[in-house]
């Protein structure tokens, strides 16, 4: 008996080992969509276990290698670019670590501090600060080409903030926050403000992509939970001309329903941009082709883009893109010239006062609730990029997350 199971367990093994061997000279066949695609996320699923070596997925035709990361049974890569309505042809390679490899996304944790860093090709792009030193974690700084900054520095780092730009302290960034849910107020931080409290936190680096997951209770301001919030960013190698980040945010309750109350203040990716890109200089843009924060806010539309020419420091902007699926899609959106660009399908009271959204709104009352023990998923994906809307293309970049170009394993 003994030998039998000895006998099944290298069968098991061998088994095991072919099909982790598998992945290697697999093909992909890639259908391009109607629009120009530049360094786009591809997923497939895929069933094989990640094997112990570096993933690449390789252009047959240009033998361009294309950084590649097998998690949770989704392959994903970063295709370098289709042109409109073309197909392409791609095989998988598996080779072993060279001395001192280093994958291209490092996410890394600064000693005794609650805070990772994100390094993109051995870039500094953001930091992930969790700390209860602040009321709710936040992504901070958001660096572009050149390494600027596009977010504002303040609250953490106040000193060169100009007066005029030190205004709403609760605007840190880029974050994930609402005013009111279950009667808690998850958005500002005054002193009836609530809390979200960060309870784990894991996160990994890889080629095509690296990953922060944060577990997080967002409380009332007697510290009592209201809901359980799960955010995991995924932060992908692609030019630091054009950097992409997407956010998976769930929120679930098994003690009690979860109410989403009708109101403006609140933003499920919400961004706050640099002073130097406010008011005059700020250039708001729609898919809908609106300009403006007279025309822009509160209007639904399936992504926003906030940029600005600035003196010494050239054109740069930042866009919000909401996913076909996500409740209530296209989003509306809280955007003010002042700064502040965030993603809100509830505020339909405030919204609906607008004339060119009475046609577009369902309904005057934004209100939403999530039985005890179901989820509310929104997933988005921020762009960060040199130039304004048009010079980056956002409205393509918006096509490869909705639509992107299609792939599928060829046996």
């Amino acid at each position: 008996m003994k030998r039998l199971w000895s006998l099944l367990l290298i069968a098991a093994l061998c088994a095991t080992g072919a099909t982790a061997q598998s992945l290697d000279g697999k093909k992909i066949h890639l259908k391009a969509g109607d629009t120009k695609s530049v360094a786009t996320p591809i997923s497939l699923k895929c069933d094989a276990p990640t094997p112990d070596g570096v993933i690449t997925v390789v252009d047959e035709k240009t033998q361009k290698a294309c950084p590649a990361t097998l998690r949770n049974g989704e392959l994903v890569f970063i295709a370098e670019g289709a042109m409109p309505g073309t197909e392409h042809d791609y095989v998988v390679k598996v080779e072993k670590k060279a001395d001192g490899y280093t994958p291209h996304v490092v996410i890394k944790k600064q000693e005794d501090k609650e805070i990772l860093d994100v390094i993109i090709d051995d870039v500094h792009f953001t930091s992930f600060h969790y700390s209860k030193e602040w009321k709710k974690p936040f992504l901070w700084p958001i660096l572009s080409t050149n390494q600027v900054g596009l977010t504002r520095d303040y609250p953490m780092q106040p000193e060169g903030t100009p007066k005029f730009a030190t205004d709403h302290p609760h605007h840190k960034s880029l974050w994930v926050a609402y005013g009111d849910i279950n009667g808690a107020d998850c958005w500002g931080e005054g002193d009836k403000a609530g809390y979200q409290r960060n309870l784990e936190v894991s996160f990994g680096s890889g080629d095509a992509y690296g990953w922060i997951i944060a577990k997080n209770v967002w409380q009332n301001n007697a510290e009592e939970p209201v809901t359980y919030e799960t955010r995991e960013y995924r932060f992908f190698a692609t030019p630091e001309k054009g950097r992409l980040l997407d956010a998976y945010v769930t929120f679930k309750n098994d003690e009690r329903p979860i109410v989403f109350k009708d109101t403006k203040e609140g933003g499920i990716v919400a961004v706050r941009v640099r002073p130097e890109m406010i008011g005059a200089r700020a250039d708001i843009t729609n898919a809908l082709g609106d300009k403006g924060e007279k025309e822009c806010w509160g209007k639904p539309s399936p992504w926003c883009d906030y940029s600005a020419k600035m003196r010494k420091l050239g054109s740069y902007g930042i866009a919000v893109f909401d996913y076909p699926e996500n409740p209530r899609f296209p989003t509306s959106w809280h955007v003010r010239r002042y700064g502040l660009m965030g993603a809100n399908c509830f505020g339909y009271s405030y919204f609906s006062e607008k004339d060119y959204n009475k046609d577009l709104l369902p309904s005057n009352n934004g209100d939403l609730t999530v039985e005890k023990g179901e989820e509310l998923n929104f997933h988005h994906r921020i762009y960060v990029h040199e130039g304004n809307a048009e010079d980056a293309a956002v409205a393509d970049r918006y096509a490869d997350f909705a639509t992107p170009p299609q792939a599928q394993w060829v046996e």
